[in-house]
């Protein structure tokens, strides 16, 4: 028999575990094609197979190249614009995640080396020869996630495969810098000031003027990086903060005026607008989520 104070147990630190994913997929896209941006409750990542891009995330930009990952957080804004004659081809795939390895990957970029590149090509490979050779444009977003429902083991390799690839990063992984162009500056500087004020409604004057910018640089900056204009950018980066306000119970009268809505009625029509629910319900809906996690 086994001693057991001779073989003692060691627990498992589990640093990150994919739940599950939104969206899996390879893509080419021609050159000069804009993606003209989202945000949405869970992870993403784009890595770059070949051509070049420029990414914005949040208030960050990067001009990303063949090897490079970007992990978009939730409820991150971010779009990117194809730069290179010959286009990129990129693989995209979203995801739920928990442990503390995830709240480590906010914000980052990684230059992979070349052992962690054959690492996503290799679970490429494998990912092409368990799916159905079909028009790829019938099944775009979730093209490499068909054979789900097929294939036994199929989720569960991506998923740990993936999670190993992220592991390796965290230790040894090459950090890709933001951009440090004047454009790309004038975004960042105006983003943080947009978030610095959130209580109020500044106009693009003020903004313009606290950034040492003129009004239509600004707003040619937002369209390049944003897709959309500053004030309906400050809209989103309120109606994000709200959803956490109201998911950590903060009541919707107080959310609204504490992040500067004109009128209770206001807000509730900006976010539904937003979100596609009423603040009422976005919080009922929240609840009965809870209810289901916690009973699995």
């Amino acid at each position: 028999m086994l001693d057991k104070n001779a073989y003692p147990l060691f627990q498992i630190q589990e640093q990150i575990r994919i739940t599950g994913f939104h969206s899996l997929f390879q893509i080419h896209y021609d050159c000069g094609f804009e993606f003209s941006g989202e945000t949405h409750d869970f992870w993403e990542c784009l890595y770059v197979l070949e051509g070049e891009l420029c990414v914005s995330a949040d208030e960050r930009v990067y001009n990303m190249t063949a090897g490079d990952l970007i992990f978009h957080k939730p409820l991150e804004f971010h779009k990117f614009t194809i730069q290179n004659e010959t286009g990129a081809t990129l693989l995209i795939f979203s995801y739920s995640a928990e442990g503390p390895l995830t709240a480590w990957l906010r914000d980052k970029v990684f230059q992979l080396s070349f052992s962690q590149k054959e690492r996503i090509h290799s679970l490429l490979n494998y990912m092409q020869s368990k799916t159905s050779p079909i028009d790829i444009r019938t099944f775009q977003h979730d093209y490499y996630l068909q054979p789900f429902s097929k294939v036994p083991y199929y989720s569960q390799i991506i998923a740990n495969d993936l999670c190993q690839l992220f592991l390796i990063l965290a230790e040894k992984g090459t950090l890709s810098t933001v951009s440090s162009s004047p454009d790309a500056i004038t975004f960042r500087n105006a983003i943080n000031l947009l978030n610095a004020n959130l209580d109020q409604q500044p106009t693009v004057r003020e903004i313009a003027k606290q950034c040492n910018t003129s009004e239509a640089s600004l707003k040619r900056v937002f369209d390049k990086y944003a897709g959309i204009g500053v004030h309906q950018y400050l809209l989103k980066l309120k109606i994000n903060v709200a959803k956490k306000m109201l998911q950590a119970g903060g009541q919707v009268f107080d959310v609204s005026e504490k992040l500067g809505f004109t009128s209770q009625s206001y807000f509730s029509k900006a976010f539904k607008r937003e979100i596609g629910v009423s603040p009422s319900n976005f919080v009922k809906q929240e609840k009965v989520l809870a209810k289901m996690e916690s009973a699995w």
